[in-house]
């Protein structure tokens, strides 16, 4: 089992810590895949927060139109070859 552990992720070893010891190989892997998961979903909570929190504070501003479309070129101060 210590093998297993060194392969583990620094955030599922620190959580692994708060939990009684597995008294099997079967329940230890129960115990991280659930502790992952729990990470996973904070985290992308967490980041759908952000993203919401920065849409609310920084409303994205019209696009500058720098391009305005074709215009006609003016051919009267072309001389006739």
């Amino acid at each position: 089992m210590s093998q297993y552990k060194k392969g583990l992720k620094s955030k599922v070893l620190n959580a692994l810590v708060l939990v009684e010891d597995s008294k099997n190989m079967r329940e230890l892997i129960n115990k991280v895949v659930k502790i992952n998961n729990r990470i996973y979903q904070r985290e992308q909570a967490n980041r759908g927060n952000i993203r919401q929190i920065l849409m609310k504070k920084a409303p994205q501003q019209a696009v500058k139109q720098w391009y305005r479309g074709l215009k006609p070129i003016n051919l009267s101060s072309m001389q006739e070859s």
